[in-house]
């Protein structure tokens, strides 16, 4: 597959918010601040976001769906959402896997779905909802683009929580969590990448630069959502200029991507 150069500079757009997402986690191992509570705290959030924003929105689209399937709905489309609903399961097990290493005897019941709703849910990332579903109301399919391209803000999480494999402890088990979930979140974001690569050639150079203001805004919204899922390990100071995009990119593996290599700026 070649590599439009438009979807290529919309990558490069996007190579230095990963990398201040991936700095926030970075941050956060060897926070000073960090402790049992932090690590609770952040375990609900992603918990959160993979049964609430995840299996449950699945779930409900379904539902939603169901009756126009053969009709305005293919199996396939169903098929595909079901098989996301299941990794998301997945995914939020293994979290709460994690979390039950680190629930006190005298705290025994773990978060259900409602308590995760009141323990979980935290203002960043419902302004990150909320920005998505502007933007798909307002443009559309370059709308759902956007959003399924910066879905998981290139696995930074999970491959930078894979990386405290050999620290011991509860730090051993984030990895054992982040390996599981690493591979399925990197086949969400070439799903996401391929269907924009699909339809490239129907795409001016208007709406990509209009899809890469999208993509871009949502990435820096990540970048604050991440931050406070996790405390707030980094400053305001050097949140902003992250955002700015004062970090070093991360390389984006374009072998793995589109099966090609692609000289890099």
């Amino acid at each position: 597959m070649t590599v439009n150069p438009n979807m290529k500079k919309m990558i490069d757009s996007c190579s230095r918010l990963w990398a201040a997402e991936a700095e926030i986690f970075q941050s956060y191992w060897d926070w000073p601040m960090r402790n049992a509570e932090t690590d609770r705290a952040w375990l609900q959030r992603q918990m959160y976001k993979e049964l609430i924003d995840g299996v449950h929105s699945s779930f409900k689209w379904i539902q939603e769906n169901f009756e126009n399937l053969e009709s305005k709905v293919e199996r396939n489309d169903v098929l595909d959402e079901i098989k996301v609903m299941q990794e998301e399961f997945i995914h939020y097990s293994a979290f709460m896997e994690v979390f039950e290493l680190l629930n006190t005897s005298a705290e025994k019941e773990l978060p259900n779905p409602s308590k995760l709703r009141e323990t979980g849910a935290w203002k960043e990332n419902d302004l990150l909802m909320a920005l998505r579903a502007q933007h798909r109301k307002d443009y559309g399919d370059l709308g759902l683009r956007a959003q399924r391209f910066t879905e998981g803000g290139y696995c930074t999480l999970f491959s930078e929580g894979m990386k405290l494999a050999n620290r011991g402890g509860i730090d051993s088990q984030i990895a054992v969590a982040c390996t599981k979930v690493y591979e399925d979140e990197f086949s969400h974001m070439l799903r996401g990448i391929a269907d924009i690569a699909m339809s490239s050639e129907s795409l001016r150079d208007e709406d990509w630069n209009t899809m890469s203001e999208l993509v871009v805004a949502q990435l820096k919204q990540r970048v604050l959502m991440r931050n406070a899922q996790f405390s707030h390990p980094v400053t305001q100071e050097r949140l902003e200029a992250i955002c700015a995009g004062a970090c070093k990119p991360i390389v984006f593996d374009y072998q793995r991507a589109f099966g090609q290599e692609v000289a890099h700026a």
